[in-house]
């Protein structure tokens, strides 16, 4: 029988972002607003099967009102089974006060937690399948927890064999100490199961997938900062009776974060800056933009009034304009200097070299405070 999975993980509910206090509230309500999206979309689709890759919730003391929140929102799918893997954000711990003890007692029957390094039958759930788990049970470690999985007799009798685990892959992720869980493609391959769905990277994988792709990263489906640049992803898997996979990669996120560096030297780069971020489509996007040249002295002095505009257009803008300087020319010279004085001499001499003369004028000015 074919299956359908919804594949998700990297949601981070209950995030702060507390380096953007002006916009730190609509941020934090945007990751319970996709989850909801989500959850719809695999409705939509008639998924059998919704797995959560690990990092459901962004870290281990999460507000129990966010957790009852999260199990409400997994009430409405309507597939036959959600399972969750503890990542190392909201790893599985044997505390008393583990968060997943209490999402546990607040889930329905079609919620199951994968932490335990285990085989999950799911014919109890009307799916021919089985779950091999590699759940996470500290934030760092230099061992995965995939290992077992290689050693795991496989029933012959079950159409599908999906592992599921949270942690950085060679070659891929940005691990390049090995701290987080780490696995290899090989390795992954070797533990003889027809397909993992993975966590941890923000960042889709396989970018161009095929029906031989055998390894998924879903990406987080809503973007957490200038270090995401896409928009927010997520899978939906359908794995045939041949054990073909037919990936298909959605869009999902709401907010967006860019970052741009421009080379201003005239009021005109501005216009067509503001310009640029002028559509709808920009409503959400916040913005690091990073200015550097030279302006002329009376354009210089108005820089101050593309912000407003800016901000205007955009959700949240971050703007560094320190490296915009005055542009240096003889009238300038003139203006603050008298003709027949050194630095007037200096200058002039200078002026047709504009970088050794930014420099002098700057030296100038600095030794005159």
């Amino acid at each position: 029988m074919s299956l359908k999975i919804f594949h998700t993980s990297d949601l981070h509910l209950g995030m702060k972002f507390a380096g953007y206090p002006e916009v730190q509230a609509e941020l934090s309500e945007a990751r319970f607003k996709t989850f909801e999206n989500l959850v719809s979309l695999a409705n939509r689709e008639k998924c059998d099967l919704f797995i959560i890759a690990g990092d459901l919730f962004d870290r281990v003391s999460i507000a129990k009102k966010d957790i009852i929140r999260t199990s409400k929102i997994l009430q409405e799918f309507q597939g036959h089974l959600v399972a969750i893997l503890p990542g190392n954000h909201d790893f599985i711990s044997s505390d008393s006060t583990d968060l997943w003890l209490y999402f546990k007692e607040n889930i329905h029957d079609n919620v199951v937690v994968l932490n335990e390094k285990k085989v999950y039958p799911l014919q109890h759930y009307d799916l021919d399948a089985h779950l091999y788990a590699a759940p996470c049970n500290s934030k760092q470690s230099g061992e995965n927890a995939i290992a077992w999985t290689k050693e795991s007799k496989k029933d012959g009798s079950v159409a599908h064999h999906i592992g599921v685990a949270h942690g950085s892959l060679e070659g891929f992720s940005p691990d390049f100490d090995q701290r987080y869980y780490p696995m290899s493609v090989s390795e992954l391959q070797k533990c003889g199961l027809d397909i993992w769905l993975l966590g941890h990277t923000h960042v889709q994988y396989p970018e161009k997938p095929g029906t031989e792709d055998r390894i998924f990263y879903p990406g987080t489906p809503e973007p957490d900062g200038f270090d995401c640049q896409h928009e927010g992803k997520a899978w939906i898997i359908e794995v045939d009776d041949d054990k073909k996979i037919h990936p298909a990669s959605l869009s999902t996120g709401t907010y967006k974060f860019l970052h741009e560096e421009l080379e201003v030297d005239s009021l005109s780069d501005l216009k067509m800056l503001r310009k640029r971020y002028a559509s709808e489509d920009h409503r959400k996007v916040l913005l690091k933009l990073r200015l550097k040249g030279r302006l002329p002295r009376d354009e210089y002095e108005s820089l101050c009034e593309i912000r407003k505009p800016l901000e205007q257009q955009l959700f949240h803008l971050i703007l560094n304009d320190d490296e915009v300087t005055e542009e240096i020319t003889i009238d300038t010279i003139n203006q603050e200097f008298t003709e027949g004085s050194f630095p007037h001499m200096l200058l002039t001499a200078l002026a047709h070299d504009s970088e050794a003369l930014q420099i002098a004028y700057d030296l100038i000015k600095e030794v005159g405070r």
